[in-house]
């Protein structure tokens, strides 16, 4: 420990009270007692003062621009001179501005207010972090690397965010109780320079600081000592922190890790310091009295400087070591005979070449089977852990949330979406048509404990397109889930036991199975799936991997293939193409497709971590795993497959690495047409099917009759075997038979009305909608008739997401119209009665006349007869309701 420090102080405002204060440059601003001064740290004089119109706290220079400033009271503001004559508007508050900070490059400033909530200007554009504090920001502090921002509240709180276009909570910590908003101490923080911990003090206790490693772990450090509270800590390098004491102590300290602190130097102001700001080599103070302390800073050298303080001694030292080594070698070769050095080279080499061999033997070693891979799983980091990443978007387990993540890259697609992980799962997978989760079974318990109520392991599914609501279930007792997939109309579950199960999207079991294998991945693509397992053990630090491909809608296996890893490497990541290439990426780095029974090799960099391939391009990130509390950087790269040539022509070798990346493509897009192709209208026709089918089922259960539920139930099978033996008009013959009309109308529209947004291809449900449409007028003209309105009804406008009936305000005078109107009519029917009785009567009359002439004219009999069978062909017919069709008959 050295000496104590000498400084120097020089007065710059006259009084005491709350001040703003900073530097930047060879210039320092105070704003006191309303008023703003400018003060010449060179000359140490006063240059400016111009005068405010209230006490200003919150002061802060842009750290690129020593010309410009922020200032702020109930708005903020930046200037670019000390006269303030070309003020430009950043926010206004609500509450005065506590503190301003910029990030390191400036482009961010944070506003701590008396607001519950850290705003941020980013580009003229203002944030607000959510959810806040319980009252008003104390202080603020970015990190140096521009990942996180944390603020700490009168509430002692410490809110940890992370910076992007809208800032997401990390983590909150309770790390004080209660503080005053009059108190003038403030609890300050600082971040480490490296940006893994940050460094608070306040009111907190009155000799230790918190440290902040893992969002998690919050960890006391008693090492640095004052005898009174802790005001201001501050980085000036990564091995050296200044603290500051309220009774006015000084201290530097020399930083090796967190268990390893010792005092450099220090120095004691006795009075209460406010700010303390470190430009290049000097180090100001800002104290309660208004006086500026300055003095030289000399930081504890780092180890290399230490060591190396004097270049010239050190290159001195080192040729002196190279010059006795030299002369020492050549007295030895001196004293000994040729034949001598020839034996202690030969036995050099001996020794050697034994070496490399116990190496090499090490190296053979059986090493252990690997262990389970889930593709596009990583580590926890910092609380937050991707369960998937692929060219979707990506599942992320906050565990310091308990929620559950889901974003997508393509935001047209569906919305970012979080979900409660009540259920603690722990494996996820997600593509276009939906997403499952599950959680690990009672066999895998560990420190945080995965046991789900009765020890069941949990599996839920969501549907990102479709109608089919979310379900979850339990697996079996004893029996964990492993591995998760999902297809085009299917997920799979692979448990600890070795039994795969397949289960459809309705929630039905369609195939379960046995590997019989060591499981170590799965994946799939529409209706493949692709298990990797464990053929034997490891051979010669090998691992022995085969796959098998099934076929889900011809429950069958249709391949199985050896995989190929490089040497002293395991897998590290397998799945499918967008296109339905299988893919593999392996320890070492190395990307093979498979293809026509072999694999190719089409990309080797150990520095890039595979999520998935899109257009025949590898979607890569580059760092080695992506951490879930930090943004990634993306990279598609082409193909490009390792071969041999003797030629020096570079666009030739370049056309020939295209000529070869084409020939995948063209060889995988004629695998595709054969393989897949002969599929593709089979499955249209069944998913026509299923749609016909369950909107058969919707009609039933909306008509409440007893009579159609039990046709139902007699006919349900029979129409599963209609539909399954594609005959299409038994099946409408089955409409027109046992479909009613007193079924719910509306219900059935709006059903129908979602399925033609989504399938418009389907002709007979259209042809159905208008022909329910079609009766449903109908009916709608009956009741208005009936009630006496003759106005035509006005169809719902689409409002959102659904659908809402127009609310017609009618006052009273329509109301008196509407009933007088409606007592015209009943008079007018109750005349058109009188008088069709009367008509009727004498009609009647007339066929008793017309009866008893006919009985004495049998020759007019008959000739009525045959006129009446020739007209009265189309009458007789008994009325149908013909589906998809728009004609109507009714019974008189």
């Amino acid at each position: 420990m050295l000496s104590a420090k000498e400084f120097k102080t020089t007065t710059i405002i006259e009084g005491k009270g709350k001040c703003g204060f900073d530097v930047s440059g060879n210039k320092a601003l105070v704003a006191w007692n309303q008023c703003l001064r400018e003060y010449d740290l060179i000359e140490h004089k006063k240059t400016a003062e111009t005068v405010l119109e209230s006490n200003i706290l919150a002061l802060a220079f842009h750290p690129l621009n020593s010309q410009v400033f922020a200032i702020g009271d109930m708005r903020v503001d930046t200037y670019d001179d000390i006269q303030m004559t070309a003020p430009s508007l950043i926010v206004s508050l609500t509450g005065k501005a506590i503190e301003i900070k910029y990030n390191k490059n400036g482009k961010i400033m944070g506003i701590a207010s008396e607001e519950n909530s850290l705003i941020l200007n980013r580009d003229n554009k203002i944030s607000r972090c959510k959810p806040g504090h319980d009252g008003m920001i104390l202080s603020c502090a970015f990190d140096p690397k521009d990942r996180f921002v944390c603020s700490i509240g009168c509430d002692g709180c410490l809110i940890v965010y992370q910076l992007s276009q809208v800032p997401q909570l990390l983590q909150r910590y309770t790390i004080s109780k209660q503080v005053s908003p009059d108190a003038f101490q403030k609890l300050q923080s600082d971040f480490h320079p490296s940006g893994n911990s940050f460094w608070i003090a306040g009111k907190i206790n009155a000799q230790y600081i918190l440290t902040y490693e893992e969002p998690q772990d919050l960890q006391q450090q008693y090492q640095i000592l004052h005898q009174s509270e802790i005001c201001i800590i501050r980085w000036i390098h990564n091995n050296c922190v200044g603290s500051c004491s309220q009774d006015g102590e000084i201290k530097l300290w020399n930083f090796k890790s967190f268990t390893d602190l010792s005092l450099h130097w220090y120095f004691n102001i006795k009075c209460t310091p406010l700010y303390m700001k470190i430009i290049q080599n000097l180090f100001y103070l800002f104290d309660c009295n208004g006086n500026l302390i300055e003095t030289t800073l000399d930081p504890p050298l780092q180890e290399v400087e230490t060591i190396y303080k004097d270049k010239n001694i050190a290159f001195r030292d080192l040729l002196n070591q190279k010059v006795k080594k030299q002369n020492n070698q050549r007295i030895e070769e001196e004293q000994l005979g040729d034949e001598n050095v020839e034996e202690n080279i030969d036995d050099l080499d001996g020794f050697i070449g034994g070496n490399e061999k116990e190496k090499k033997q090490k190296q053979n070693l059986d090493s252990g089977m690997q262990d389970i891979l889930r593709p596009g799983e990583t580590q926890p980091s910092r609380g937050r852990q991707y369960l998937c990443y692929n060219t979707v978007g990506t599942i992320i387990l906050c565990k310091n949330t308990n929620m559950i993540e889901f974003e997508f890259f393509d935001s047209t697609f569906y919305k970012r979406f979080k979900i409660s992980n009540s259920q603690r799962y722990a494996i996820g997978t997600l593509n276009y048509r939906g997403c499952v989760l599950a959680s690990k079974g009672p066999n895998d318990l560990d420190e945080q404990g995965y046991l789900v109520g009765d020890g069941k392991s949990i599996v839920f599914f969501q549907q990102f397109i479709g109608d089919v609501d979310d379900f979850e279930f339990s697996l079996p007792e004893d029996e964990g889930a492993e591995l998760v997939t999902i297809g085009n109309d299917w997920f799979a579950i692979m448990s600890d036991h070795g039994i795969c199960r397949v289960i459809s999207f309705c929630g039905l079991e369609i195939l379960e199975f046995i590997t019989n294998r060591a499981i170590v991945s799965m994946c799939s693509y529409e209706h493949l799936l692709c298990l990797v397992f464990h053929d034997t053990s490891p051979m010669l630090n090998q691992q022995v991997l085969k796959g098998r491909i099934y076929d889900i809608d011809l429950q069958k296996q249709i391949e199985e293939f050896d995989i190929f890893l490089t040497p002293f490497s395991s897998l590290s990541w397998i799945g499918y193409s967008d296109e339905g290439l299988l893919s593999i990426q392996d320890s070492k780095g190395a990307i093979r497709i498979y293809q026509n029974n072999k694999w190719i090799e089409v990309c080797h960099n150990s520095k890039f971590w595979l999520y998935g391939i899109q257009d025949y391009k590898l979607c890569l990130l580059k760092t080695d795993q992506p951490l879930a509390s930090m943004k990634q950087e993306m990279v598609q790269q082409s193909f490009e497959q390792q071969f041999v040539c003797f030629s020096q022509d570079e666009k030739l070798i370049a056309n020939y690495r295209q000529f070869l990346t084409q020939l995948i493509i063209l060889n995988h897009e004629q695998y595709r047409w054969n393989e897949f192709g002969k599929y593709y209208y089979a499955r249209n026709d069944d998913k026509q099917n299923d749609i016909l089918l369950r909107y058969t089922q919707n009609l039933y259960d909306s008509n409440k009759m007893e009579e159609t539920q039990k046709l139902l139930r007699k006919f349900r099978v029979d129409l599963f075997k209609q539909i399954l033996n594609e005959s299409k008009d038994k099946a409408i013959e089955f409409f027109r038979c046992h479909i009613k009309d007193e079924y719910d109308m509306n219900s059935i529209i709006s059903l129908l009305e979602l399925q033609k947004e989504k399938q418009t291809s389907n002709k007979e449900l259209q042809k159905l909608l208008t022909h329910i449409k079609l009766l449903q007028r109908q009916q709608i003209i009956k009741q208005q008739q009936n009630f006496g309105i003759d106005k035509k009804p006005q169809s719902p406008k689409r409002q959102g997401f659904g659908l809402q009936k127009q609310n017609d305000q009618v006052n009273m005078n329509q109301i008196k119209s509407i009933l007088e109107h409606r007592e015209q009519q009943q008079q007018q029917q109750h005349q058109q009665q009188q008088h069709h009785i009367q008509q009727y009567q004498i009609q009647s009359q007339r066929a008793e006349t017309q009866q008893e002439e006919d009985e004495f004219n049998p020759f007019a009999k008959s000739a009525n007869k045959k006129q009446s069978s020739i007209f009265d062909i189309g009458e007789k017919r008994k009325p149908t309701q013909t589906f998809g069709t728009q004609n109507i008959k009714k019974k008189n």
